[in-house]
């Protein structure tokens, strides 16, 4: 039986709330567990809640505003407002992988991060912890190091490090390729779609442990847009590899053009289709 669990930041938009508002995240948190909408959550760990500096996961300008705006919260902080809620899996700060990627002061940065990742996972009694492990710019990625970096890291909790399939500038070569070589895996179809190679994941399927449904809400249904797949299919393909794991909703679009009790009725489709 899936555990359905939805991703927090996007979700606070059903509430006209910003991602990156705690409050709004804590009351769509509640009231999606008062409808049996879910069975618990995927929290993000927002760069935008990092006192020390601006998120580098940044392409356009809009996390900086972000940042900005956002209040700011330690590791312990945060434990102290999810602590209540059934937390499912953790998904690290995005900027992770560029900081494995960068100089010798941004690896050792990069795995600090890790470990507040972990910590925060374990200490919320989550199963997995998601990780962007790599830089998604860099033309090179040495993922032997990558690997090694997180695996000497992980043994120190119970929480399992699962490396999620994110794009990849490296020549001739795919997320799926870089996977190869990683214990554990977050399946997203966002990314399966983008490089078109979702049907692949089937050969490493004991190692998906988290998928992440990506859709926007259209008449309180889900849709995959520019995708060679749509939603349901990309449903009904990781169901007859049998997978049974975690399965985290990651709503695209803003939830803009939804109501309350469309979301509701959404969740409930999923829950239904993964049956």
């Amino acid at each position: 039986m899936h555990d359905l669990a939805i991703s927090s930041a996007p979700a606070t938009a059903i509430l006209r709330k910003p991602y990156y508002d705690l409050s709004g995240t804590i009351t769509v948190m509640k009231s999606l567990l008062k409808e049996s909408a879910v069975d618990g959550f995927e929290v993000q760990y927002l760069a935008e809640w990092n006192s020390e500096h601006t998120p580098r996961d940044d392409v356009t300008g809009d996390r900086h505003n972000a940042w900005e705006k956002s209040s700011k919260y330690t590791t312990e902080d945060l434990i102290t407002h999810f602590r209540e809620l059934p937390v499912l899996s953790v998904h690290a700060n995005r900027d992770v992988g560029i900081y494995l990627c960068g100089s010798s002061q941004d690896i050792e940065k990069g795995k600090d991060m890790i470990g507040q990742s972990l910590f925060l996972a374990e200490s919320l009694q989550a199963g997995v912890c998601v990780f962007h492990l790599w830089d998604t710019w860099k033309q090179h990625v040495d993922v032997t190091a990558l690997g090694g970096w997180l695996g000497d890291i992980t043994p120190s909790y119970t929480v399992k490090a699962s490396v999620e399939n994110v794009p990849t500038h490296t020549e001739r070569t795919t997320p799926f390729m870089l996977m190869e070589q990683v214990e554990w895996i977050t399946l997203d179809i966002r990314w399966a779609a983008l490089y078109n190679e979702l049907e692949r994941f089937e050969s490493v399927k004991d190692r998906i442990i988290n998928v992440h449904l990506r859709g926007t809400l259209e008449n309180a249904t889900w849709v995959l847009n520019n995708s060679p797949f749509g939603f349901w299919e990309a449903v009904r393909t990781i169901k007859s590899w049998g997978y049974s794991g975690l399965v985290t909703l990651e709503p695209e679009g803003g939830l803009s053009s939804g109501e309350w009790r469309d979301l509701v009725a959404a969740m409930a489709s999923i829950r239904k289709g993964l049956k």
